[in-house]
């Protein structure tokens, strides 16, 4: 793979921005739009969190896991589309050498716990699902699991991303570069091909370790339902579709279907770029895109299951309404 540079190119002006191309424009503006809903959405799910916590002093494991998933999801809008917007709208330079290494290895990590924790949450609930008749002591011990998993799970995208933390650089420091992952604002430069590919095709196995595992999960999750629906005592399970197992059961499910969606998007254009000489910036941006779907459809998705969210916003609408009569 061998990339040099966005493709086009720019005229620096006294004040220190750019002209930019049209292209670099109406991109900035799409990139735009899916960051002020990804951060905006992100941002409410986390407020909501946090007033069900300062009600309830406490999160059910599941609401924990996706409290850190919202937190993850709005991490990685600041860090990664955020300053691309930036970029493309002809504001350059605004990241030094130290300031690159940190944005794009917090990135990085971020965008691994939201696979992470998306497979944990996929894991979690089937193995709620799988132990309805078992005992009180088992079900403990999936309960009890979350928050360890949780920190592995940190601990585990620190390690893997910790060469983009010591290879990124600020573009207009590098001189000459030939493999490089470029977010434009910044550069990751490799020294050789080996070593770029090789850190692709780890990345692209780390994500399996985690889309297998959720894919497996939901699919499992499914037959159980499909199972206890030709039984008598599924009677119970499955009318109570406001009952907080189902919901968040219905959750995973659509969560999982989007995750996997995007990613395999995702992924068969990084497989297409492997194997091509140039590297087209239209069809990058298109992999950008489509990564960052699933960050800005999530609040969607919650929001539509989760009971005490959609309580909070009733309440608050409620409590809006009869303010302003």
């Amino acid at each position: 793979m061998l990339i040099g540079g966005r493709g086009y190119h720019v005229i620096l002006t006294s004040n220190g921005l750019e002209k930019i191309e049209s292209y670099s424009i109406v991109k900035g503006t799409i990139y735009l739009l899916i960051t002020t809903i990804g951060v905006v959405g992100n941002t409410v799910i986390l407020l909501s969190f946090a007033l069900i916590w300062l009600r309830e002093r406490r999160l059910a494991k599941p609401e924990t896991v996706l409290s850190h998933l919202a937190a993850a999801n709005l991490i990685v809008f600041l860090t990664r589309m955020l300053p691309a917007v930036l970029y493309d709208y002809g504001w350059r330079n605004f990241f030094g050498d130290a300031s690159c290494k940190a944005v794009c290895y917090i990135f990085r990590v971020f965008r691994g716990m939201a696979i992470g924790l998306t497979c944990l949450l996929s894991c979690f609930q089937c193995g709620v699902l799988s132990e309805t008749r078992a005992s009180t002591t088992e079900k403990d011990k999936i309960q009890r699991s979350v928050k360890p998993m949780i920190c592995v799970l940190y601990l585990a995208n620190m390690a893997v991303n910790a060469d983009v933390a010591i290879m990124a650089t600020n573009p207009f420091n590098a001189s000459t570069f030939k493999f490089v992952f470029n977010p434009g604002f910044c550069l990751v430069i490799y020294p050789e091909k080996i070593s770029f590919e090789a850190t692709g095709y780890v990345d692209f196995a780390f994500d399996l370790i985690f889309v297998i595992p959720m894919a497996l999960a939901s699919g499992r999750i499914l037959l159980i339902l499909h199972k206890h629906k030709k039984k008598m005592d599924a009677v119970r399970i499955l009318d109570q579709g406001s009952s907080a197992e189902i919901k968040a059961t219905k959750t995973v499910i659509v969560l999982v279907s989007f995750y996997v969606s995007f990613y395999g998007i995702d992924n068969t254009i990084w497989l297409y770029q492997t194997v091509v000489n140039e590297i087209n910036v239209v069809v990058s941006d298109v992999r950008v895109f489509f990564t960052m779907c699933y960050g800005a459809v999530f609040p969607f998705i919650l929001t539509s299951f989760n009971k005490k969210i959609n309580v909070l916003y009733k309440n608050y609408c409620t409590a809006n309404c009869e303010v302003r009569m």
